[in-house]
């Protein structure tokens, strides 16, 4: 019998913004009771007989797996290249084929002892789907040790999978006496019964919180800790053999050269909360292994590069994580250490391409990559309640993630002074967060210094408690990232409505924060509600005037972040606004 269908409505979404036809695509999901839940989606544009599903697989969370194809077209035949890809569909029996037509109308069928069965499908909401579902993170070192050759790093690598797999290594939960074992032992589980599941375990080890703090939990993300037990044995080199090649290298015409490296595994997986924790060791093989191959992509590339064959120049792969909004699953990516983000754009291109993802702004820089524990409240404004949908009135808010920066922070008093060096931090994390810099959030004295270099402030400003403005926010942001900004003048705050639509405009197009100034204030718009009908207003306001500790209980209930209507600005005052401009790159 076919399993249940469920579509995310991540993908549900992405198809509807995809304008093409004749043109195939791959299906990723994962099963978990007698259900096909499907996560992801990608093209497949048959490039030079490339199977590029099969390289983009390694990067998904172990347990994702491809399920199926999707075809924009009218017809239900299947081209044979996209029978190969079906061909290589095996968590389940029955693959997935959905068609998309130029209505948008999407028509699912399962293939049933060769035949396409249409079958019904619930999509499953994005809050559904981060309630159900937890991430398994695996991180540890393994050392390689080899010959600086193709050959070397295949073999080594291909025995440290084989090893894994072989069930005669163990994983423990961080933070807790949970062991799994593999089949090379007889126990299976430790430290807990092998009934519990992945749920129960985390709901027994997360302290439990307060109504109010799970109220505001911004994290909906559930990321579980595991490290990798490996018995010690001379899995590398033996001593023999390294001693064998330091005398090849003195005694031969052509010397071997030997990579000496630690190897970081990191990888993920996602797992329903339902599934067993004995069921979780062979997902976490097959994690650890999707990421030595990845790691293998990396290392072999170079030494295939000119320069590089000897091993000298080689550079130690870093693993990043990925979480887009758009996507609703995470991506990894694996990088040579060092390489300046600019020279890789062309491999980033061609994952945007793969993906449907924008290809006007950064998605899989460093400065992406998914944050766990950033320090700082990120996004804070995502815990209030949703607005109500209202006619003719549109909603616009700041796009990514920032950090919120305010008075007092990081042992540093600027209590009645700072709010505009607050808001530039604000702005600056948004831009580091979007992988347009790499550039680390100036202190007050570095923004105060900038300014002197640059001519717009003395030498005795560097120190001082000065106040700056959105004319000063400008220039940094100019003189330090390189970003240009553009100024709107307000004479009054009961002008500032007047200026609305280009606020709705600006947080469309570019989604940076904007600094807005007036009298001795400063304070962070990250949205705007605006009605095209009444004119009526409302702003999204980070008050960086908070001087208290980073509680976002506190901050939300107290309105430090907010919606703000038209009267909280001053109707006399003047305003200058910094609005951030972005350009388009990848």
């Amino acid at each position: 019998m076919s399993p249940r269908l469920k579509i995310s409505k991540y993908v549900i979404e992405r198809l509807s913004k995809i304008d093409t036809n004749e043109i195939t695509g791959c299906l990723y999901g994962l099963m978990y009771d007698s259900t096909l839940l499907v996560v992801g989606m990608s093209l497949e544009f048959f490039e030079n007989e490339k199977k590029t599903y099969r390289q983009l697989l390694l990067s998904l969370p172990a347990e994702i797996e491809l399920c199926g194809i999707i075809r924009f077209t009218k017809s239900l035949c299947v081209e044979s290249k996209a029978k190969e890809i079906l061909q290589d569909v095996d968590i389940t029996d029955n693959p997935l084929f959905i068609i998309i037509n130029e209505d948008k109308k999407i028509k699912a069928h399962f293939l049933v002892h060769d035949k396409f069965e249409e079958t019904s499908y619930d999509i499953l909401p994005a809050e559904e789907l981060w309630k159900q579902f937890i991430h398994v993170r695996l991180n540890t070192i393994l050392p390689l040790t080899c010959e600086a050759t193709i050959p070397g790093v295949k073999n080594v690598l291909q025995t440290k999978r084989k090893k894994i797999a072989s069930g005669e290594v163990s994983f423990q939960i961080d933070g807790t006496a949970v062991y799994l074992f593999g089949i090379a032992s007889d126990v299976g589980v430790t430290g807990t019964s092998m009934e519990n599941n992945v749920g129960d375990l985390i709901d027994s080890i997360t302290p439990e919180q307060s109504s109010k703090k799970k109220k505001y939990n911004l994290n909906k993300v559930e990321i579980v800790p595991v490290s990798l037990v490996m018995k010690a044995t001379k899995d590398i080199l033996s001593d023999k053999l390294v001693k064998t090649a330091v005398k090849m290298m003195t005694t031969q015409r052509k010397p071997a050269f030997c990579i000496s490296m630690p190897l970081r595994v990191d990888t993920l997986a996602m797992v329903h909360r339902n599934t067993k924790l004995s069921e979780l060791y062979t997902v976490l093989v097959e994690a650890a292994c999707r990421s030595l191959k990845l790691l293998e992509t990396v290392l072999l590339e170079q030494l295939g590069q000119e320069g590089i064959g000897d091993g000298a120049g080689l550079r130690l792969p870093e693993t990043f994580h990925f979480l887009p909004q758009e996507l609703g699953h995470f991506i990894t990516r694996v990088v040579p250490k060092s390489i300046p983000d600019e020279s890789m754009e062309k491999e980033r291109r061609l994952i945007h391409e793969q993906l449907c993802l924008p290809l006007d702004r950064p998605i899989f820089r460093r400065g992406n990559a998914f944050c766990n524990n950033p320090g700082k409240l990120v996004n804070i404004h995502e815990a209030l309640p949703p607005l109500p949908v209202k006619q003719d009135t549109t909603v616009a808010l700041v796009r990514g993630k920032y950090t919120y920066h305010h008075y007092m922070q990081d042992n540093f008093n600027d209590d009645g002074w700072g709010c505009a060096y607050r808001s530039m931090q604000t702005i600056f994390s948004w831009f580091r967060f979007q992988g347009y810099t790499t550039v680390e959030i100036p202190t007050h004295r570095d923004i105060q210094q900038c300014l002197v270099n640059i001519g717009d402030k003395p030498s005795s400003f560097l120190g001082s408690k000065q106040w700056i403005g959105s004319t000063e926010v400008m220039f940094c942001l100019e003189t330090l990232l390189g970003v240009q900004s553009r100024i709107i003048f307000a004479n009054s705050g009961s002008e500032l409505v007047n200026y609305t639509p280009e606020l709705v405009h600006h947080f469309q197009k570019h989604g940076s924060p904007i600094m807005i100034g007036g009298g001795v204030l400063a304070h962070t718009i990250i949205g705007v509600e605006y009605n095209s009908v009444t004119n009526d207003t409302r702003y999204l306001i980070l008050d960086p005037h908070y001087t208290g500790a980073d509680d976002i209980s506190v901050v939300i209930s107290k309105g430090w972040c907010g919606w703000k209507n038209s009267d909280f600005w001053n109707k006399t005052a003047h305003y200058n606004l910094c609005l951030p401009q972005t350009k388009p790159v990848i």
